[in-house]
């Protein structure tokens, strides 16, 4: 079983991981085979996976893989004991799942799905944003995880800034993780008996832009505690750093009330267009007012609408996906959005 201290002082000294790719170097003996490329950080000679034999045939992506291991070393140093052993975990699972979401390519096209993920993991590790923004602060994880055999797995990683850096955000990033007495609510489950399986709780995120003035986070939920299946869903958090503030629809609709509608209405047709199955009567407007459902990026907004919103569960979840030329009406003059 792991513990962790449960608030904001879980990322309590100032953090300095700034990673790049290194350049590839030999030391010791092959440092004189000026020609030969350095290796991945793992033995080539144990390589059994599809990624890990992709890895060790490509310069490219055998230094994507040791930015990956520095800066996952650099962030294992600076955390607290009980945080080190739940990150070990969870760069165990990336491990083990990168080829998951590559498993359906070759050659070429595996190069640069693995460079993809390993380049998504090494910016999750450093705190940088999708964006690679310089002079953004890092936005780095802190984790929380513990578990009851036969009876309960939480895990929960979530964003912290460095201290003294946002502490509102730093608090209202950890309550979104949490959730209220999410803890104290899975503590108390018994071992589940409809299938036999643990009960379960994840939490996890992506930074989806990151300046000193934004930050887009998404964070992905997964639970289940008996009944018929898991649930999953998402929740947004758009935030200033610079005023630590959280970002309203009026810092960047040039009026809320009259765009909402607006913006429903170019949801809802995606959603007939492409068949999302919904509800009659589904009620756009609530979902779209709503920031907790607003992620953003350099080519636009996403709206998440997650089972249950507009959709019945067999739906699954669907996104609301708009360019910002598409909102160009709606948008304040010299508001946050579009980023820059």
């Amino acid at each position: 079983m792991i513990a962790t201290p449960s608030g904001g002082d879980m990322i309590g000294r100032r953090w300095t991981l700034w990673a790049v790719l290194p350049p590839l170097l030999c030391s010791g003996a092959a440092f004189a085979q000026a020609s030969a490329p350095a290796g991945p950080s793992f033995d080539c000679a144990k390589a059994s996976t599809a990624s890990e034999k992709a890895i060790c045939a490509s310069p490219d992506l055998a230094a994507a893989d040791v930015a990956v291991s520095k800066a996952y070393s650099d962030l294992l140093k600076a955390l607290p004991a009980a945080q080190q052993t739940a990150l070990k975990a969870d760069q165990k699972n990336w491990i083990n799942g990168r080829s998951g979401g590559c498993f359906d390519k070759k050659d070429a096209e595996l190069t640069q799905c693995l460079l993809a993920a390993m380049q998504t993991r090494r910016q999750f590790l450093v705190g940088e944003g999708d964006n690679g923004a310089a002079g953004a602060p890092p936005l780095l994880p802190a984790f929380f995880a513990e578990s009851k055999k036969g009876a309960y797995d939480i895990m929960i990683i979530y964003p912290q800034f460095a201290k003294p850096a946002a502490p509102k955000f730093n608090a209202a990033a950890h309550d979104a993780a949490y959730g209220k007495n999410t803890l104290a609510e899975y503590r108390q489950n018994a071992p589940n008996k409809f299938n036999g399986s643990s009960n379960s709780y994840d939490a996890t995120y992506e930074t989806m832009w990151l300046t000193p003035t934004l930050v887009s986070v998404t964070f992905q939920f997964g639970e289940y505690s008996g009944g018929a299946h898991p649930n999953n869903w998402r929740v947004a958090l758009l935030w200033n750093p610079a005023t630590d503030k959280a970002v309203a629809l009026g810092d960047f609709l040039a009026d809320p009330e009259k765009a909402v509608p607006v913006v429903s209405a170019l949801c809802k047709a995606q959603a007939e267009k492409n068949d999302w199955g919904l509800f009659d009567n589904p009620d756009f407007d609530t979902v779209v007012k709503d920031t907790k459902h607003w992620a953003i990026d350099k080519d636009g907004v996403t709206i998440m609408f997650d089972p249950y919103l507009v959709t019945p569960y067999v739906a699954g979840p669907h996104d609301c996906r708009l360019s910002y030329d598409d909102l160009k009406d709606l948008l304040k003059p010299g508001g946050v959005l579009p980023p820059h």
